[in-house]
This record gives C-alpha cells, sequence and structure tokens, in this order.
C-alpha cells in the first residue's frame, strides 16, 4: 500500500477526505441558520474552503451559525497553509522528527525542494501567524471605530485577516467589499494581505533572510515573481482604470477610482474579494480579469492558477524562440530547459482541464450565459471567487444556479486547481516502467 501511495495521491487523498469531514460538519444542524445544508452544496462550501477559493453557494454570513462560521475560518486556514504542512508541524511540535517520506509529501505540496523542512515549516507558521495578527489588529480597530461592537469586530477583523491572507475571498458581509469601496485602509489592509500570502512562502523567506543578511542575493525564483507580482499591478491597474474610467468606477472621484482599480486588479491573483460589482463589469474588463485569474498567485503560497513563474516563462520562452535562442535567461542566470517544458506543461494541462469543465458547464447549464460560464470555471480553477454573481440569490456565486452537476464541475474544478493538475495526474496515471531502449526517431509537422 505504502508503495502505491505516492506522495501526489496521499495529497490527493488528504484534501479528499478534508472535503468530506468539513461538509460533514457543515451539514450538522448546528453549522447552519436553517437546520439543515444540502449535500452537495456543503461539499461545495468545504471544498470551496480547503480550496481557498470563495466561491459560494451559501449567504456566509446569514446561512451558517457561529459554529458554520468557524469551520469555514479553520478549513480556510488549513487549505491555505497546505494540511501536510500542518500535519508536519504537530509532528514537530510533539518532539518528532519528519522522515524522508514526510518530508518528501510536503516538499511535494509546496512544489519546490526545501532543503530543512523542519525550519521551513516553522518559518512559514510564523510568518502566518505574524500577518495575521497584524491583519486582525488593524481590521478589529477598524471595524470597532464604525461601530461594531468589540466581540462582532474581533471576530470579522480575525475572520477577514486570515481569508485575506490565505487568499480565500469569504466575506462575513452578503454584498463582500463593495460596502467598504470608499475605505482605503480596509482596501489596503484586505490587499496587502492577499498579495502577500500570495508572493509564495518561499520569496517571504528569501526577503527575510535578506533583510537579516542571512543572504547577500536573492535567487531568480525571487526575482521573477517579484517583477512579474508588481509588473501584473500596474498593468491590472492601468487596465482596469482605463476600461472601468466611465463604467463600474465613473460614480467615483480620481482617488477612489485609483484604489478601486488597484484593488481590483490584484484580487484576481487569486483573492477573491471585490470592492465593485463584478456583474456590472464591461466584457472587455470580464476578458482581462479571466487572464489574471488564470495567471493566479506565486508558488508555494496560498494561491492557485498556474503560476506567475509560469506564465512569465512562457513569455520568456516565446521571445528566445523568435530571436533564434535556445535557453532563457534572465538577471544573469540561465533557466533549467526541463523547468521551461514543465511550464508549458502546467499551462496546458491547466487549459484542458479548464476546457473540459466549460464544455460539461455548457452542457448542463447551457440556458445561462457563456461569459458567466466562463469567469466561473476560470475562477474555480484560479481558486479565486469572483463570480459574475446568481440571478436568483444577489449573495451567492453564479454557482448558486447551477444543477448539481454543474456544482460538481466546479468542486472538480477547484480541487485541480488547488492541488495542481500536474499533482493530480500523477495522483491518477500511474508511472510506467523506465524506459530501457529509445524508439527511431521520425518527423512529425506542426504549425
Amino acid at each position: 500500500m505504502r508503495k502505491t501511495l505516492t506522495p501526489a495521491r496521499f495529497i490527493l487523498l488528504g484534501y479528499i477526505i478534508l472535503i468530506l469531514i468539513g461538509a460533514a460538519f457543515l451539514s450538522l444542524p448546528i453549522a447552519s441558520t436553517s437546520g439543515r445544508c444540502s449535500v452537495i452544496d456543503s461539499v461545495f462550501t468545504a471544498t470551496s474552503s480547503i480550496c481557498v477559493t470563495g466561491l459560494i453557494v451559501k449567504d456566509i454570513p446569514n446561512d451558517f451559525t457561529k459554529f458554520g462560521k468557524a469551520i469555514i475560518l479553520t478549513w480556510i486556514q488549513m487549505g491555505g497553509l497546505g494540511y501536510m504542512m500542518i500535519a508536519s508541524l504537530l509532528f514537530l511540535t510533539i518532539g518528532g522528527r519528519l522522515s524522508i517520506r514526510q518530508a518528501s509529501i510536503t516538499e511535494e505540496a509546496m512544489g519546490h525542494p526545501l532543503g530543512r523542512v523542519g525550519r521551513f515549516i516553522l518559518m512559514v507558521v510564523k510568518f502566518t501567524i505574524g500577518f495575521e495578527l497584524l491583519g486582525t489588529i488593524i481590521l478589529t480597530l477598524h471595524f470597532a471605530t464604525l461601530g461594531f461592537p468589540l466581540g462582532n469586530a474581533l471576530f470579522k477583523g480575525l475572520f477577514h485577516s486570515v481569508s485575506a491572507f490565505c487568499n480565500a475571498g469569504f466575506t462575513l458581509f452578503s454584498n463582500n467589499l463593495v460596502g467598504f469601496a470608499k475605505d482605503p485602509l480596509v482596501i489596503f489592509t484586505i490587499s496587502g494581505l492577499f498579495i502577500i500570502g500570495g508572493l509564495g512562502f518561499i520569496v517571504l523567506g528569501e526577503i527575510y533572510q535578506r533583510l537579516k543578511r542571512e543572504t547577500n542575493a536573492l535567487t531568480l525564483h525571487t526575482k521573477l515573481v517579484l517583477l512579474t507580482t508588481l509588473s501584473l499591478l500596474i498593468l491590472g491597474t492601468l487596465a482596469i482604470l482605463g476600461i472601468e474610467w466611465d463604467g463600474v468606477l465613473r460614480p467615483m472621484n480620481l482617488k477612489y477610482k485609483l484604489c478601486d482599480a488597484f484593488f481590483q486588479s490584484a484580487t484576481p491573483r487569486t483573492a477573491g474579494f471585490n470592492v465593485v460589482p463584478v456583474d456590472e463589469y464591461k466584457l472587455s474588463t470580464l476578458f482581462f480579469t479571466i487572464l489574471l485569474m488564470f495567471i493566479g498567485a506565486s508558488p508555494g503560497g496560498t494561491g492557485g492558477g498556474i503560476k506567475t513563474t509560469t506564465f512569465t516563462l512562457l513569455l520568456m520562452s516565446i521571445v528566445a524562440y523568435f530571436r533564434g535562442r535556445k535557453s532563457i535567461a534572465a538577471f544573469g542566470r540561465r533557466v533549467n530547459e526541463s523547468t521551461v517544458d514543465k511550464a508549458f506543461r502546467v499551462a496546458l494541462i491547466g487549459l484542458l482541464v479548464l476546457i473540459l469543465g466549460l464544455i460539461v458547464l455548457t452542457l448542463v447549464e447551457g440556458e445561462k450565459n457563456f461569459i458567466g460560464l466562463m469567469f466561473e470555471d476560470f475562477s474555480a480553477f484560479g481558486t479565486v471567487g469572483l463570480s459574475v454573481g446568481s440571478t436568483i440569490n444577489s449573495a451567492c456565486s453564479l454557482s448558486y444556479d447551477f444543477s448539481w452537476i454543474g456544482k460538481l464541475v466546479i468542486i472538480l474544478t477547484m480541487l485541480a486547481g488547488r492541488v495542481g493538475s500536474l499533482t493530480i495526474g500523477a495522483a491518477i496515471i500511474s508511472r510506467g516502467a523506465r524506459e530501457t531502449f529509445r524508439l527511431p526517431v521520425d518527423i512529425v509537422l506542426t504549425g
């Protein structure tokens, strides 16, 4: 059994078990205000929580009790850190040492060789607690000044801080954060948390070591992540500001237009919060947001998507091809060809997953707007949580309107986006025997 339970299968199985446990909790009468939550809606909410997506088929603040909200918050935290990270931390806390197998599974979950895994895990926990605590304090004090009772303000501050740092997009307001469109403190606190969480713990660790002068230079990975993140934030802000200047941003002055355009450019990668109604976006803004959702956050972080570095390597590879170069390089370093090949596989498999999901959605939900279906599909894969919204229940995502088959498609897409297409493929498809010889080469025409 141990031989067949590869790290990829172990990770996938772990997420499935947690989804089922979360769904069981949310199905309890004490979890919902109505006393009941259907099986498919419980599974959907548990999946969206553990996959830190934020797509909802229930009005979180009104349909769930404090117990239900606590379960959702717990699953968000586990999903943001990664359950293997938490399991390894508990093992280290009780005085154990990680076996080679435990370390390899943790590295597989992070998508990166970590070296001293135990030290890395402790660093991740310190960063998480530190940023989430800071966010909780800022938001709690602010909510208290807005008139919320201290206990309520504290829970809201904690919930939104954890949800933001984990890039989950869940809120305790039925209209998401639209009510805070003219509140720069909430806008920049929430966006700051999910941008930092989306950078990835590997990048945060390197920046921390650089500030402590434990290392002299940042790695190529960290430089590419920072450069791509900054470029996408600037490009996204300018694009949304320009497209929606006389659209959804029209009622606001320049100050709030800039704030909201920045927030809406950052949230598709992969936070899911929104301070303006997404259903009022122009068609071009919806397509641009879909692209940002597909790119997602950075490797080893709390977000989804194909990742910023994958996107950058694809662009660099295309440029290198037209320049007649066989390899790509940046900041005085050459990128390994196998890494570039992996980037293309990640993007291609991701697109295949999205296309397959969209085909099924159009078959079972064909009467609905195609752009809405496409937006929901990409949002699920990128573990974003943005949606054009339900036409029946304005507090929920478009998935609220779906049949159980449509909801199941979104559930599977969220799982694929969080676990990773390559990991799911490796879990499902068994490795073949090692090649002992190679067949003769023949010509196949392409392009």
